[in-house]
């Protein structure tokens, strides 16, 4: 096999740049057309788009490992290590397999019920007003509920919560503004000081700190098990921020899927996870290369940053039919990778599925469409597309 090397892109195709944040698809099609990988000098960094490319880089975990960091900046420049994401086996393993039995079908069945009335409470106000933000009313109050549920920790309020998680996906993006760094630095101590005495005595937070999960999270090493509840904790809640926003802006611009949904709940599952590849919370993740790695006909260079573009691949339309729609009937036999894939395929993916079913099920049967009622505002984040504010009515359903 020839190799060759890879494109190399102009300054005003990084990814990073505000105005390809903004609206990223058009710029995405026109980087899938740079081929499978390019480089973009100015970041020394190796960017893959399409779907084959992307998921090759994420099932590929011997060549492009997780363990020098998975994040914009690497381990060794944060002094940051999240276990679950900047490990590689066997650590990995060992730190999946203490916590991964508790977000399995028995767990999600028992957390449903108190999903649900949690969301049966926050929707009452909001379907009473008519008229709210979709952020304010359901983003970061359902995350923040359902991940103390999950934890045990008796978080903060939901403004805070948020701005906190918020910071986390800001921190392991490029340039982030030292604000973000202290208020991470806040959230620890308040979890050290505040948080973790007041857990109760049979949750998951205290299994990780004083058992280590199912006998697996190291005692020795003094931060992993407070970073591997942390990293839960956290990344459960701004990523299903994102996933709730981003799915009613869905079903405010494509209304008759949404009256197909309420003619037939069954679509639900499938709604969700059009959502997830339509316009997917996490934009970017890293892996790094140890040795020379041939990657379909261009050679990637030894200890070399590559980032995997998730919503790219998504809309890739070599895999997915008419995949600029947003089309929950569409039976796409292909997996998105909104949320990863392979050994770091995100452990908290069905909490925020289930969130999310549950939060569809109580709308359809109350909300007739969702119509936008002032201008959405997106986040500035680098790392996940999300919104700051997203003004919405929900017209009610009538009553039979």
């Amino acid at each position: 096999m020839t190799t060759a090397s890879a494109l190399e892109l102009p300054a005003a195709m990084d990814p990073f740049r505000p105005e390809n944040l903004a609206d990223p698809y058009p710029f995405y099609e026109r980087l899938r057309a740079c081929g499978p990988v390019a480089h973009l000098p100015g970041r020394d960094t190796w960017f893959v788009s399409t779907y084959a490319s992307v998921s090759q880089v994420l099932r590929n975990y011997r060549e492009f490992v997780s363990g020098l960091g998975s994040s914009y900046h690497r381990v060794s420049e944060s002094g940051f290590r999240f276990p679950f994401i900047d490990n590689d086996p066997p650590e990995h393993t060992r730190i999946r397999r203490s916590v991964q039995r508790h977000f399995g079908k028995g767990p999600m069945a028992e957390l449903r019920p108190m999903v649900r009335a949690d969301i049966e409470r926050l929707a009452a106000p909001a379907l009473a007003a008519g008229t709210v933000d979709v952020v304010e009313a359901f983003s970061r109050t359902i995350p923040n509920l359902t991940i103390r549920h999950v934890t045990g920790i008796p978080a903060p309020d939901a403004r805070t919560m948020a701005g906190w998680a918020d910071a986390a996906f800001h921190v392991v993006g490029p340039e982030p503004d030292p604000e973000y760094v202290a208020l991470i630095m806040e959230s620890l101590e308040w979890l050290s000081t505040e948080g973790l005495p007041a857990m109760p005595a049979h949750c998951l937070g205290r299994l990780m700190m004083e058992q280590g999960g199912d006998d697996g999270l190291l005692a020795a090493e003094g931060s992993e098990r407070l970073f591997a509840l942390a990293s839960i904790w956290v990344a459960g809640v701004d990523t299903t921020n994102s996933l709730i926003s981003n799915m009613i802006r869905a079903f405010t611009l494509f209304p008759e899927q949404w009256q197909l949904l309420r003619e037939d709940r069954s679509l639900i599952p499938a709604a969700v996870e059009e959502a997830l590849r339509w316009d997917s919370p996490v934009r970017v993740f890293m892996r790094r290369t140890v040795d020379e790695v041939e990657f379909q006909g261009v050679t990637i260079p030894a200890d070399a940053d590559v980032c995997a573009l998730f919503p790219s691949a998504n809309r890739d339309p070599e895999v997915f039919e008419r995949a600029d729609e947003f089309d929950i009937t569409l039976r796409r036999p292909t997996a998105h990778v909104a949320f990863g894939a392979s050994i770091h395929l995100c452990l908290g993916a069905p909490v925020a599925r289930l969130e999310a079913a549950e939060l569809l099920a109580h709308l359809a049967d109350n909300v007739e469409r969702f119509e936008q009622a002032g201008e959405p505002v997106r986040g500035v984040s680098r790392v996940v597309r999300n919104f700051s504010s997203l003004p919405t009515r929900l017209v009610p359903a009538a009553r039979a």
